[in-house]
């Protein structure tokens, strides 16, 4: 990237926030432009100075993580819950985090995490128009000024990116502002499958499924724990015809 990420740390753990901010110094995409205990300071400096990326706890006095979200949401920013408590990743989903990381944190975490980040950001920058449109299981949408036009049939996967989606085929990779929801009520029946609240994937390009991951062939993707029983009776059908 050419110009770095702003972003800011909010945890009220002292050796927390340095551990963050350790892992940030090995990375130019990213400049941490503020560091805080607390999350009013934050808000204050959130509002003013617009960070790209939040790195924030949850557990905090006076105000927490969750509420500050809340409170800055409108404004944009990339936010990431680094917690040591997992019962706080549906409200994170709900609130449309981009990422969640148990701690203690780890530097491949971490890593997985920015990698993510930066390649949403460089997408995001591609594409100045978000217009789509699905119509005999074509998809239509803008990129910059290119009007993009695939069949659903080159679809591998889907990932969400809170109100975005991300379109892989095994061409290219776009993104469209759609909820992933929305997109797969979209597509053709019977065709594609949710594995887990960020995935859906295409039932007829599965290579290979366990219990924790799917197999599309160029990538693993998760399985959440909820839809592993589904998604083994619509592959087994799939299968038999």
């Amino acid at each position: 990237m050419s110009v770095p990420l702003t972003c800011i740390i909010i945890d009220d753990d002292d050796l927390d926030r340095l551990a963050v901010e350790a892992e940030l110094a090995n990375y130019d995409d990213l400049r941490l432009i503020g560091s805080f205990g607390n999350c009013l300071e934050a808000i204050s400096f959130v509002k003013q100075h617009r960070p790209d990326v939040l790195f924030t706890d949850v557990d905090m006095p006076e105000i927490n993580g969750m509420e500050m979200i809340k409170t800055i949401n409108h404004l944009g920013s990339i936010n990431v819950i680094i917690s040591s408590h997992p019962e706080y990743a549906l409200q994170g989903f709900q609130l449309k985090t981009f990422d969640f990381i148990l701690k203690p944190l780890t530097s491949d975490r971490f890593e997985e995490s920015l990698r993510r980040i930066i390649a949403f950001t460089q997408l995001k920058n591609k594409a100045e128009a978000y217009d789509i449109l699905f119509e005999n299981e074509k998809i239509i949408f803008k990129e910059g000024h290119k009007i993009v036009n695939i069949s659903a049939k080159e679809v591998i996967y889907l990932e969400a990116y809170g109100d975005y989606t991300k379109i892989v085929t095994g061409n290219k990779v776009y993104l469209s502002l759609i909820t992933l929801s929305s997109f797969l009520e979209s597509l053709p029946p019977g065709k594609f499958i949710r594995i887990h609240r960020s995935y859906a994937i295409a039932i007829g390009k599965v290579k290979c499924l366990n219990t924790k991951q799917v197999d599309m062939g160029s990538s693993h993707l998760p399985i959440g724990k909820t839809y592993l029983r589904e998604i083994r009776e619509v592959l087994s059908n799939y299968m038999a015809n």
